[in-house]
């Protein structure tokens, strides 16, 4: 073997094995970003769903007044309803499911608004309250990016 030989043969090892470590670099650093971005999803949902049952929760206790929340109907489906008044006037907060977002809506009692005019507060597939006991609601949400969840709401005053 001539020198020339050795030579190409030892630049051809070196090449081969800076392109192996080049497509491992990239393959890894791909993999890595999409595991990441995965992540980053599944908290983003879990965030954002977890932040709106609190919300929920919060709501219904900060209203927790002698027979001011019930369960009724908004836009033809489930709504929580909670009643105040106002200056001798009878207002309504409706908490509801309209086209795929769990909604609030402030307004008077009887007063007939669109329902698209409520806050968005939940992006939802799924959103239905039922009334367990006289004190106790059952909040079954299915949030758009994450699984079915149950949230429980005891109501401490009662009639």
């Amino acid at each position: 073997m001539n020198k020339s030989s050795e030579h190409t043969i030892d630049a051809l090892f070196v090449i081969t094995l800076f392109l192996v470590f080049a497509i491992s670099v990239v393959s890894l650093t791909g993999t890595g970003a999409s595991v990441y971005q995965n992540v980053v999803n599944k908290m983003s949902g879990n965030y954002s769903a977890r932040t709106s049952f609190s919300y929920i929760y919060n709501k219904v206790h900060q209203s927790d007044v002698d027979g001011l929340v019930s369960v009724g109907t908004y836009a033809g489906g489930d709504a929580l309803v909670i009643s105040e008044e106002i200056d001798n006037i009878t207002y309504c907060t409706y908490l509801y499911e309209y086209e795929g977002k769990v909604k609030e809506l402030f307004t008077r009692y009887g007063q007939d608004l669109d329902p698209a005019f409520g806050t968005d507060i939940l992006d939802v597939k799924s959103f239905k309250i039922t009334k367990v006991t006289d004190s106790l609601y059952r909040f079954d949400i299915t949030p758009d990016k994450s699984a079915d969840e149950t949230l429980f709401v005891h109501v401490r005053s009662m009639k």
